[in-house]
């Protein structure tokens, strides 16, 4: 942190201004990657959830996850986890990039300035 900086000057949120595209792009990477590994087992519960005619009939999300981790295994709530990730890791980097150039180039270059709230449209 600079000297002159207060903390309210720092955003949390925010990669430094000097970030470059591989960087930009090696965090929209990992996000994605973190978010569906981290949420795959939700989205197996509810894809369990919404199949209709099963024999098998879920109360809710805790208990569904319950069910399966007992009756199946803990293994069942990632399987197929990997062709989600590996779909996502780029999926989630591109978007990742994209965003940022888009708000750097909106921002005249000033890539925190959206953020911050200090975005003005020049009119011509």
């Amino acid at each position: 942190m600079p000297a002159n900086a207060s903390l309210e000057d720092i955003d949390y949120e925010e990669l430094p201004a000097s970030t470059t595209l591989g960087m930009h792009l090696i965090a929209g990477a990992a996000a994605g990657i973190m978010e569906h590994s981290v949420m795959y087992p939700i989205d197996i519960v509810k894809t369990r959830m919404q199949v209709v005619g099963s024999s098998v009939a879920y109360n809710g999300v805790v208990q569904a996850l319950r069910s399966i981790s007992t009756t199946e295994g803990m293994r069942t709530l990632y399987r197929g986890v990997m062709s989600v990730v590996l779909g996502a890791g780029p999926a989630h980097a591109v978007y990742f990039a994209t965003y940022e150039h888009t708000k750097k180039i909106l921002a005249g270059g000033q890539a925190n300035a959206l953020a911050a709230g200090k975005f003005q449209i020049h009119k011509q």
